[in-house]
């Protein structure tokens, strides 16, 4: 792997309630990578030996109480150019089920508060991880009484790179993976085993990109994320992916994080049934929100409260659900429709 440009990310300064999807962490790592598979001829102009500064803090400014949308990852970069230019480039990461109006003025009003605040040029790029073949904004405008305004700006589509599933195979972009874990992903909606089948081809195939442990660990962090399971299945990748790494004597699969919660439910297996399938619901309930949080960011204590009390077997029916869930939303709806009733408090 080429080394990385130099982030000075002020990330830890983040309001809480934004919720950071692994975009953000692989857009950090691997920013070059990113224009490499994406904007090639963007990338082949920047000085990459001067580096790359990641602008966190200049982006909350502008962002800050003006929500634009669900979004999965923002960022702003500084670069420079060969030929000696000093260029901002707006990254904007949108996950989106269907055609969205919206959307281009979003990148808009980005652009023009960046250009507004600190009088800088910005080059406006977005991922678009939505399966609306037809949905491809480029540009916001309006014309009033000959008067009027347009931005344009460059996006990929991810779907663009189904049609040779080899090409990415063989590519050792970190983003080559990215690409296949999303697509994967959509192809699999209420497939579940097909899923689980996909998932665990492209862990296995990370092993043969030769990645470092960091790189990986990122990269299986993101598809963890991007394809999510019911937890049978989960379980079930887990005992798959630790052989796998046993036989390979490998270091970075384990670093799933539940292999953890796993020990801790078979030593209350151990000592005794009752105790055991206690831990067993809690491993569950454990698992099920971190998937949530992975999609919707923090959940509010009262909805957090009402999955820990679900019964195994609704948890169980929850976490298949989940992963067509497009919102919290469809979140509440299902509570609603599955939870137990919460009983009402009784007057003296």
């Amino acid at each position: 792997m080429k080394e990385r440009a130099n982030a000075k990310s002020n990330h830890p300064d983040a309001p809480p309630q934004e919720y950071d999807s692994p975009w953000k962490e692989i857009l950090t790592r691997f920013f070059e990578d990113f224009l490499v598979f994406f904007f090639p001829d963007i990338h082949a102009a920047v000085d990459w030996s001067r580096g790359a500064e990641f602008l966190d803090a200049e982006l909350q400014k502008i962002a800050v109480k003006s929500p634009l949308g669900r979004r999965l990852a923002d960022k702003l970069v500084k670069v420079h150019l060969l030929d000696g230019r000093e260029v901002w480039v707006l990254i904007h990461v949108e996950v989106q089920g269907k055609r969205e109006k919206r959307f281009a003025m979003r990148m808009f009003v980005y652009h023009y508060r960046i250009f507004d605040s600190f009088g800088r040029k910005v080059i406006s790029l977005a991922v678009l991880t939505d399966d609306a073949p037809r949905w491809r904004p480029s540009e916001f405008s309006y014309d009033l009484f000959e008067t009027g305004i347009r931005l344009k700006f460059r996006a990929a589509k991810l779907i663009d790179y189904a049609g040779d599933w080899a090409a990415l195979e063989a590519n050792s972009n970190p983003f080559a993976v990215v690409a296949m874990a999303h697509l994967k992903a959509m192809a699999t909606r209420r497939q579940p085993r097909q899923r689980y089948r996909w998932k665990l081809e492209l862990l296995k195939g990370l092993h043969q990109r030769g990645y470092d442990v960091e790189d990986a660990r990122l990269l299986i962090r993101f598809i963890d994320w991007v394809m999510m399971l019911p937890v049978e299945l989960e379980n079930k990748l887990e005992y798959e992916i630790t052989q796998f790494e046993e036989e390979r004597k490998m270091e970075y699969v384990t670093s799933f994080e539940r292999i953890a919660m796993r020990r801790g439910e078979q030593k209350g297996l151990e000592q005794g049934l009752e105790q055991g399938l206690e831990q067993g619901r809690k491993r569950t309930a454990a698992i099920l929100l971190r998937m949530l949080q992975r999609s919707f960011g923090e959940l509010k204590p009262a909805v957090t409260k009402r999955i820990e009390v679900l019964p195994l077997e609704k948890m169980e029916e929850m976490s298949e659900a989940a992963a067509d869930f497009a919102s919290t939303t469809d979140l509440s709806q299902w509570l609603r429709e599955n939870a137990p009733k919460r009983r009402k408090a009784q007057g003296r």
